[in-house]
């Protein structure tokens, strides 16, 4: 059962990249996403830090969508709808708890005490998953952390304007930074902007009412090609503000509940990748709650890919943050932009830093080695040994070995989408890389030279696999 109620302010502008595509099609969603009439976008149109404004289409000339949130969450719940789900449009969920002498461990159903279009409903659930964005209903019971740093403040605002809009493409996104904060501004039709300033509201003065929308204005005309792009645009309605502040998952899970999206984790929508960073969290949820179900040895593992992909997702978008903030920092020097320049997070334990590899002297080492090599005669070497880790295969968790090895305690599986365990399990049965690459190709997806190469290289380099 899903539980929801239409959204109590304005719906923000965004954007959905096309590297979304396998995503949505995995979750069956592209078709209703591609027909519900939203803008099509070739990409952004940047001003950031010293540098001149400047267009950057997606890769390969493809396109995404640029969408008003309420009508994109209309799409996803009529899906859902359609799917088979049970969906609650105007529910107000007031309590979850367990039944008295049952514990989250042993499996028994969770109660949610609720309002259906204001009758007083309650539902039993064996999971319940947490997707209340930044309200948090179960995530602010001690799962959740303030992150340091910064506060964000967002301050939206839609305007009106007879084509053209002052940007090169019509379609572009449009994202600037200036010494008090970063604007950016999605459209939505050919007529239609969303405007939104993000300012830090311990270092500008914000109060409510016109207060808000004077800071609004002034903070607009502190931008160069945001304050263009709105000269002779009108505001429908006044500004409204949102708290964009970061924080993160002290827990992400824990048997019966998952906290998904937003609820989970927050990180200053500087990164673009808020909605892909929400679609990606909520089809894991669905995989891991689904896969708990079906198979209750699996719960543990599951809970734990769970933890490790919510934390890597936002330490990348926080390392992503921090190097757009130090080149901002690098033009507008003050405390906004300082405080967020943070050094960039470390890679979590057992995951390949795949920069850090490249210049490795033991995998250069090795690299060196197979390009001199006339032939290759590779053995797995007594270090090496097997933990079974949880990956996911179509929609459903499964347990596969890793390679461990001191370099990666943890144990990895992939380098680059290179299998590694396949390509040791090949190894010892090819004399020839060409071979060995051959091989590879057949009993794994199809992978470019270089990558093969370079995850070959680190087998060698870091004590995997031997030459003979």
């Amino acid at each position: 059962m899903l539980l929801t109620r239409p959204a109590a302010v304005p719906a923000l502008g965004e954007s959905l990249p096309p590297s979304l595509d396998k995503l949505l099609d995995r979750i069956g969603v592209r078709r209703a996403i591609e027909t519900a009439g939203f803008l099509p976008s070739t990409g952004n149109t940047v001003r950031w830090g010293a540098r001149a404004e400047r267009a950057e289409h997606f890769p390969g000339g493809r396109s995404g969508f640029q969408i008003a949130r309420d009508v994109f969450d209309r799409v996803l719940l009529d899906a859902a709808e359609a799917a088979g789900a049970i969906v609650r449009r105007r529910a107000l969920v007031r309590d979850v708890h367990l039944e008295a002498g049952s514990t989250a461990a042993d499996g028994s159903r969770t109660r949610v005490i609720f309002d259906d279009d204001g009758r007083a409903q309650q539902a039993e659930a064996r999971w319940i998953l947490d997707c209340t964005g930044r309200a948090g209903l179960l995530a602010r019971t001690g799962m959740r952390r303030t992150e340091p740093g910064g506060r964000t403040l967002a301050i939206a605002g839609i305007w009106d304007h007879g084509p053209p809009w002052d940007i090169g493409d019509q379609s572009h996104t449009l994202v600037e930074s200036y010494d008090g904060g970063w604007a950016w501004s999605v459209p939505v039709s050919a007529t239609r902007r969303y405007v939104t300033v993000m300012v830090d509201p311990t270092l500008t003065a914000v109060s409510g009412g016109q207060g808000l929308a004077e800071t609004y204005h002034a903070e607009i005309r502190r931008t160069s090609s945001l304050s263009r792009l709105t000269r002779g645009a009108s505001l429908a309605g006044e500004p409204f503000a949102r708290d964009a502040s970061s924080y993160s998952a002290v827990r992400a899970g824990e048997r019966g509940l998952l906290l998904v999206g937003d609820a989970a984790s927050f990180v200053d929508p500087l990164s673009s990748y808020g909605v892909k960073k929400a679609l990606a969290s909520a089809w894991l949820a669905a995989v891991v709650t689904h896969s708990a179900l079906t198979n209750a040895a699996l719960t543990t593992p599951a809970l734990e890919l769970y933890e490790t992909r919510e934390r890597e997702m936002y330490e990348g978008l926080r390392a992503r943050l921090a190097v757009l903030a130090r080149e901002a920092a690098s033009a507008h020097p003050g405390s906004f932009w300082n405080e967020r320049a943070e050094p960039e997070s470390e890679v979590p334990d057992g995951e390949p830093d795949i920069a850090a590899l490249r210049a490795d002297t033991s995998v250069l080492r090795a690299l060196d080695d197979l390009r001199q090599r006339e032939s290759i005669a590779l053995r797995e070497t007594s270090a090496l040994r097997r933990v079974n880790k949880a990956v996911i295969r179509e929609n459903l968790v499964c347990l596969e070995p890793h390679l461990a090895v001191p370099a990666f305690p943890n144990g990895i599986r992939y380098i680059r989408g290179i299998d590694v365990a396949t390509i040791v399990a090949l190894a010892p049965s090819h004399n020839q890389v060409p071979d060995l690459f051959d091989a590879y190709n057949l009993h794994a997806p199809a992978a470019p030279l270089p990558d093969f190469l370079g995850a070959l290289a680190v087998l060698i380099g870091k004590g995997m696999l031997a030459f003979a």
